[in-house]
């Protein structure tokens, strides 16, 4: 399946979303942030609650403007179209910027760069490229890690709800390997001692995360970009990032 093909449904939600959306403002008073809680340590679940570092930004940003912060939880794949839809102010959920997406949103400066690798068993070691071509390979559906599977092998990849169904059909044979962000993937084979992130060289791409907004909100996006600068100056991001590091790391060894 192409390029266009595979990508247009996708599309075409975010095109209707942008028809159907209203102002993008709370009733509640509270700033909206939209994500998808499966990303530790991003995103993910401390009881009923989601916390982790977008969690930490996206509660530093509503500071700055004077309000409480309110989450929702949703699929991966209705982040963007939910936020363009005015459902949040904010979408957070480890999302890579690049050119289709910032078609249909804007993106704050970046708060971390990072990339996809491949997960397989420690007795194959797949690296990538031409060897892993005609695999069954896992991804979670509408990442970036779908669009490489197309756009670089030209095949269809498995699409799973979430890093942790790929792998787990992984462990159950019913796919060859795994393409998912390097922090999900470094959870995952924690206490695997089978498996590995067996990609040369490490990343299969470059990536950037950032956070998302309506188009056509300049004060908006100078604030967010403003909260970004000073928690990155005043050391504040990288303890963010330590504490739901360890938290994470915490939350796997629990598991």
């Amino acid at each position: 399946m192409n390029k266009t093909t595979v990508k247009s449904p996708m599309l075409a939600a975010l095109a209707a979303a942008t028809l159907i959306s209203g102002c993008g403002k709370s009733d509640s008073g509270a700033v909206r942030m939209i994500t998808e809680a499966t990303f530790p340590p991003y995103e993910f679940r401390e009881g009923t609650e989601v916390v982790g570092i977008d969690v930490e930004i996206c509660k530093a940003i509503a500071a700055e403007l004077g309000k409480p912060l309110a989450v929702e939880d949703v699929e991966f794949d209705s982040v963007l179209p939910s936020l363009i839809a005015g459902k949040a102010e904010l979408a957070a959920a480890g999302i890579t910027v690049n050119e289709d997406r910032k078609k249909m949103v804007d993106f704050s400066d970046p708060y971390v760069e990072t990339g996809i690798v491949l997960i397989s068993a420690k007795s194959v070691a797949y690296k990538g490229g031409d060897d892993i071509k005609g695999k069954r390979i896992g991804v979670q559906n509408g990442t970036t890690s779908a669009d490489y599977v197309v756009e670089k092998l030209q095949q269809e990849p498995e699409r799973f709800d979430s890093p942790a169904s790929a792998f787990a059909a992984l462990k159950a044979g019913k796919i060859d390997l795994v393409i998912a962000d390097v922090d999900p993937a470094e959870n995952l084979i924690k206490g695997e001692p089978d498996y590995a992130i067996t990609s040369e060289p490490r990343f299969l791409t470059s990536e950037c995360y950032a956070i998302a907004i309506k188009k056509g909100q300049p004060e908006l996006l100078a604030t967010i970009n403003k909260v970004i600068a000073e928690l990155k100056e005043s050391g504040k991001l990288d303890a963010i990032f330590a504490e739901f590091k360890a938290k994470a790391d915490a939350l796997v060894d629990a598991d």
